[in-house]
């Protein structure tokens, strides 16, 4: 009798092996475990032409970036991003809104100018500050999460708008930079806002 290839040997060990360790089909499927993960249709908006950038990036609560360029005596663009924290509390502004104010020196929220209005379904509030703006050049150490190096922008004007939602949640639209590109910019911040939806 010729001996069987040691290729079939294998397989038929394999195979035996699978069918003993199957699961009968009346066997029920163990639920899956860990948290469940609720997915909420984005907003849409339109973007002034002259801004550049990018939509709905992938991960992360940063969902779209633009660049806004320079106005006046400017030499830096300002920068709107767009953020989304989730339907939960960590999208509460009363939250989101104050940590923005962290990044510039002194109780710039004391002399905010917040301004409120409706857009389809949606609540919109706008806070305007300015100040000096402080940008971390390395990674935030200590209770307090600060960066040892930053660098230190005088002038700079931001303009942060919590849109809530009744069934998506509230996303921000920040926009931030050199005070005189920032107000330049604030016509076109507005009509995106308007366009939300």
């Amino acid at each position: 009798m010729a001996a069987m290839p040691l290729a079939r040997v294998w397989f038929a060990a394999v195979f035996t092996l699978a069918l003993g360790c199957s699961k009968s089909p009346s066997e029920p499927e163990a639920p899956a475990s860990g948290p469940t993960l609720v997915s909420v249709e984005p907003l849409h908006w339109t973007v002034p032409s002259a801004w550049s950038g990018s939509e709905f990036m992938k991960g992360g609560q940063k969902k779209a970036l633009y660049k806004v360029p320079p106005a006046g005596a400017d030499k830096e663009e300002a920068e709107l991003t767009v953020a989304f924290f989730g339907t939960g509390a960590e999208g509460d502004a009363q939250k989101r809104i104050p940590e923005a104010f962290g990044r510039f020196d002194g109780d710039v929220g004391a002399h905010a100018v917040r301004e409120t209005f409706d857009v389809n379904t949606f609540k919109v509030e706008v806070v305007d500050v300015a100040g000096t703006y402080k940008i971390d050049l390395s990674p935030e150490v200590g209770p307090k999460k600060r960066s040892p190096v930053q660098m230190v922008k005088p002038t700079y004007r931001m303009l942060v708008a919590a849109v809530k939602t009744p069934d998506r949640g509230t996303w921000y639209f920040k926009l931030i930079g050199p005070d005189e590109t920032v107000q330049a910019a604030r016509s076109g911040f507005h009509t995106l806002l308007t366009s939300v939806r």
